[in-house]
């Protein structure tokens, strides 16, 4: 008897045996076979159209090409000319062989008294284990099943291609850095699959090691361009060196681009972290010691209408620990496939030239009287290294298309706050008017268009047409009544497994921080006109003067350095700009050189002051629990657990309202930035770990 199988499935039993072996193969075909029988693909909206400005859709719009023949359509990506081709493993090779990785391994014989045959041993194993093996029989099946999963759940994926076609031809000539902003685990999948889409060569990407451990998904993670580091390596100089090494080897022979997240982590808060500078120093060290011409760096801003981890991102943020990346746990997850998530942005900034960004400050010469196996960086390139990674933030900043949502979400947590304006003067059980909400959102997206934000507004409908499809999407968190009113629905209380914290406490705020999760992302945009609200709505005089306004400015950016994303060379120049911009939008009122106060206490100021209040208010706090507390020192852990069940008493005693201050990554960058500011000092004491010590 002869039975017809659907190509799909074939086509999975094919790319799952040739590229993974059947323990992995069975993994992959218990998912996508699912995908495949369980029923109809839901379809874009009418709000996803093919094209956008320079945006195309990439997910839904094939010119009717099923997902298999898409998956095995030819694939050519433009290849670095000056590639040596060789297989995964010659990469390992090459690194053992490399002179800095002999070098190390003889110093620390001789430091240490270990023998060279069992240190050699040590980087083998340690290569065996960081090594990616990119295969494009892995790529193709990730190209099908991911196809599958997210047509389901999303309704667009949108990549801009304003410099697509200057990046194509870059991949010929020069080894390239794509560093993405790194909003959630889908980044990893995402960027291949984008780049597979868009015929650019799939990265090999820099993976935390915590992933090897998922049965048959490590697998195919590392057949798909990931090469695994450990989160922490410290002080081991074997490690440093096989890892430097392993990325400069890459960066020199071009096999393929190199992606990693500059952040270092997902950012559970979702706004910019302070950069890591380990794997992009690595990078460029080839650049500095003169052994390729140039590298060019890209800057990528993803956004995402809603977070698959929003829930998740929030019990973290309040201190339930994250659950351990496992296989099972990710079946268990199949679930998502059911919700309607709305769209992605992928948006390819400018690739920036790293000879033409260090041509004035970086004299690479100093390298050529040094051996080849010395790493090193000297103080300019330190400095233009740090600048660069700012920039680059500042750039994914930039490029990240907002939702309508986050408008939303920044409006209802002040509707959620006693004693707030216009939406937010209504108490949280009456909900807000639908017509209500959509005028103060369309009042807020002005702001962001007037102050440069970029937002997903689909052209020809109305604000309430486009309100009531982000409040679908985001039907987990709010409901709309039949009288036409919207709601934050009530969260179950919750056993929490942090002490401070009460199931009812836990619960509310768990709602509060996945709002703000959304409204965090807006606030690269205001942050500057936030800052300058905050101290013209707090001022008790009747006009300040530009001088006094401007200290106040720079005090705010430097105690909230931590939580945003700052250029110190620009404050002048950022100052100035926001000014501008808030008296060309009436914001504020200018005599002279002087701020009137009463007519710049309005609408726009209000809110923007609200809106980053509760960081300060988190600062306060922390403050309030140091000074009752007469301890020379502290260790910086306890200081944050307990500022946390500070706020948690005084929510519960009604003296305070954001529920967002409980974020431990919150406490975390108000003791880091009161450590910058020089109000407390960190000393690293034997045995006794980080401790804060009181000035």
């Amino acid at each position: 008897m002869i039975r017809a199988i659907p190509s799909s499935k074939f086509f999975l039993h094919v790319c799952a045996k040739q590229s993974a072996g059947w323990v992995l193969g069975d993994f992959c075909r218990l998912v996508a076979l699912q995908l495949c029988s369980s029923g109809s693909i839901r379809r874009a909206m009418s709000f996803s159209p093919k094209r956008k400005g320079t945006y195309e859709e990439i997910l839904h719009h094939r010119s009717q090409q099923s997902d298999v023949g898409w998956s095995l359509r030819s694939y050519t990506p433009p290849q670095y000319r000056y590639c040596s081709p060789r297989r995964p493993i010659d990469v390992g090779t090459a690194v053992l062989a490399s002179p800095i990785i002999r070098h190390t391994v003889l110093q620390l014989s001789e430091e240490d008294g270990s023998s060279v045959e069992r240190l050699e041993q040590e980087a083998e194993a340690i290569v065996k284990e960081m090594g990616h093996d990119l295969g494009m029989g892995a790529i193709r099946l990730f190209a099908f099943v991911l196809s599958k999963a997210w047509r389901r759940i999303y309704k667009a994926i949108y990549v801009n291609s304003e410099h697509l076609t200057k990046l194509q031809g870059l991949c010929k000539d020069y080894p390239v850095l794509l560093l993405p902003s790194h909003r959630s685990y889908m980044d990893f999948l995402l960027m291949s699959y984008v780049c597979f889409a868009v015929n650019l060569p799939v990265p090999v990407i820099t993976a935390g090691a915590d992933f090897m451990s998922m049965k048959g998904v490590g697998s195919l993670l590392r057949k798909s361009g990931a090469f695994f580091i450990r989160r922490q390596f410290g002080s081991d100089k074997l490690y440093w060196a096989i890892f430097t090494e392993y990325v400069q080897s890459l960066v020199r022979n071009g096999d393929a681009p190199v992606e990693f997240f500059l952040e270092g982590t997902r950012s559970r808060a979702q706004k910019s972290m302070g950069p890591k500078l380990g794997c992009l120093s690595a990078a460029l060290e080839p650049y500095f010691k003169g052994e390729v011409a140039d590298i060019y760096v890209v800057p990528i801003g993803i956004s995402y209408d809603r977070l698959l981890e929003e829930t998740l991102y929030a019990y973290e943020l309040l201190g339930v620990p994250k659950p351990k990346e496992s296989t099972s746990g990710l079946l268990k997850a199949r679930h998502v496939l059911s919700g309607d998530y709305g769209n992605i942005h992928v948006s390819f900034n400018a690739p920036i030239s790293v000879h033409e960004y260090f041509r004035a400050g970086v004299d690479r010469s100093v390298h050529a009287t040094l051996p080849r196996y010395m790493s090193s960086h000297s103080v300019e390139e330190v400095a233009c290294t740090q600048s660069l990674a700012v920039d680059v933030l500042l750039q994914q900043q930039k490029a990240i298309v907002l939702s309508p949502w986050s408008l939303v979400a920044a409006i209802l947590l002040q509707h959620s706050q006693p004693g707030g304006m216009g939406v937010a003067e209504r108490s949280q059980l009456e909900g807000v008017g639908v017509a209500e909400l959509a005028e103060e959102v369309h009042w807020l997206k002005l702001q962001l268009e007037n102050f440069g934000g970029r937002i997903n507004w689909p052209g020809g409908y109305t604000t309430e047409a486009i309100l009531m499809d982000t409040l679908t999407v985001h039907s987990d968190l709010v409901s709309v009544s039949n009288e036409n009113r919207v709601y934050l629905k009530h969260v179950d209380d919750v056993k929490s497994k942090n002490a401070a914290l009460d199931p009812v406490t836990m619960a509310t705020a768990v709602r509060h921080l996945t709002l703000a999760l959304y409204r965090n992302q807006l606030l690269h945009v205001f942050q500057n006109l936030g800052l300058v609200a905050l101290v013209v709505t707090g001022s008790q005089e009747n006009e300040i003067s530009l001088e006094d306004l401007y200290k106040k400015f720079m005090f705010l950016r430097n105690l909230l350095c931590k939580d945003f994303i700052f250029r110190p060379c620009d404050v002048e120049k950022d100052f100035n700009g926001v000014l501008l911009g808030m008296k060309h939008t009436n914001a504020i009122v200018q005599e002279n050189n002087h701020i009137l106060v009463a007519p710049s206490v309005n609408k726009c100021t209000v809110f923007m002051s609200r809106m980053f209040e509760p960081f300060l208010v988190a600062y306060w706090v922390l403050c309030q629990f140091l000074l009752t507390h007469n301890r020379a020192s502290w260790k910086i852990r306890d200081i944050i657990e307990g500022t946390q069940g500070l706020e948690a008493a005084m929510l519960n005693h009604g003296m305070l309202h954001h529920y967002e201050i409980l974020s431990l990554e919150l406490l975390s960058n108000a003791v880091n930035g009161l450590i910058h500011c020089g109000a407390i000092c960190r000393e690293k004491a034997a045995f006794h770990g980080n401790r804060a010590n009181m000035r």
